[in-house]
């Protein structure tokens, strides 16, 4: 079972390239309060005059972390 952080992403006009992702600074435990959390501030965020978009999302943090990869050897 993962961990669930927030995020929100910005938009200042209808282009791509005036979006930014902004995350939360805490992990929730449940998809539901996340976004429920991201929603929230989201909602804040469109009061802004300078925001044209926000939309919630949320992305689960697992609790598997792999292994380092060894490197291979110089030759």
């Amino acid at each position: 079972m993962g961990l669930w952080l927030g995020m929100i992403l910005l938009c200042a006009s209808p282009q791509a390239n005036s979006c930014v992702i902004i995350t939360s600074n805490e992990l929730m435990l449940t998809k539901d309060e996340c976004f429920i959390h991201s929603t929230k501030k989201a909602q804040e965020a469109l009061k802004s005059s300078s925001v044209y978009k926000a939309k919630p999302m949320c992305q689960i943090i697992p609790s598997v972390v792999l292994p380092k990869v060894k490197k291979g050897k110089n030759i």
